[in-house]
């Protein structure tokens, strides 16, 4: 079961994308003048940031999702330098084609990455520049461990039981192919852990029912979500000590 986002939610628990993707970024020279697609802008937090350091140039924002397009439309209305696309990454089409491509902690949604990098290829203009970071194999491995076994439990079970969260997590050899098969040159794939600890344990749990099981939590019957999330959130107390997720970052940068 696919759902829609919760951008309100999302835009405030999503510190730790946020930060990731920053860090990455600062590490892309740009003029300021390109017009870069953002995809899979999400709730346009990070759309933001390409858009303060393009004061001259134009940000594409594109995501499947119409709760986070309009939760960046109404970030940036009336803004001449940003404009809005509602598309798929495995079937997108732009009018014209981008300087480069920004994505962060967006591809691993995307279920057929073959068709997703053809189609970020076919965007760029030639010589133009991909950079981006998601989820790579492993990610969240101890994390949905934990929410399987309690899915499979009951009052869970009946309304949850095997179902699966939508992520696609690759590793590197598998993505670079890809890449290669695309069209893409000058390849480089790294993989990275990072474990973010959220100091209350509401906010962990939330963080968790908005983002990272929220395909699965729809499944559930609201009054039970509680119950869900509560459990992992004493799982992951007793095993850390702290409310801390187990991610795994795979960053890839090319050229067309």
């Amino acid at each position: 079961m696919t759902v829609d986002w919760n951008a309100v939610a999302y835009d405030d628990l999503s510190d730790p994308m946020f930060e990731w993707g920053l860090a990455v970024l600062e590490t892309v020279p740009l003029r300021g003048d390109e017009t870069i697609l953002d995809a899979g802008c999400g709730s346009g937090r990070f759309t933001e940031e390409l858009v303060r350091r393009l004061p001259n140039g134009h940000v594409i924002a594109l995501d499947v999702s119409p709760a986070m397009l309009q939760q960046t439309r109404a970030r940036f209305a009336g803004n001449p330098r940003v404009s809005f696309v509602q598309a798929s990454l495995e079937s997108f089409q732009l009018a014209q084609p981008v300087d480069g491509i920004f994505s962060n902690a967006v591809l691993h949604w995307v279920p057929d990455h073959d068709r997703m990098f053809r189609a970020l290829h076919a965007a760029l203009r030639p010589t133009g520049f991909l950079v981006a970071q998601f989820g790579g194999q492993g990610n969240l491995k101890q994390t949905i461990g934990w929410a399987a076994e309690i899915a499979e439990q009951p009052p869970f079970r009946q309304y949850i039981s095997g179902a699966h969260g939508g992520q696609h997590f690759e590793d590197e050899p598998a993505t670079v192919a890809r890449m290669q098969a695309a069209g893409f040159t000058q390849i480089t794939a790294r993989v990275h852990q990072v474990f973010p600890r959220f100091e209350r344990r509401e906010r962990f749990e939330a963080f968790a029912g908005t983002v990272i099981l929220r395909n699965i939590m729809a499944g559930l019957p609201e009054d039970l979500r509680p119950q869900f999330l509560h459990l992992l959130s004493q799982r992951a107390f007793a095993e850390h000590g702290a409310y801390i997720y187990d991610y795994v970052r795979l960053t890839v940068r090319a050229r067309a």
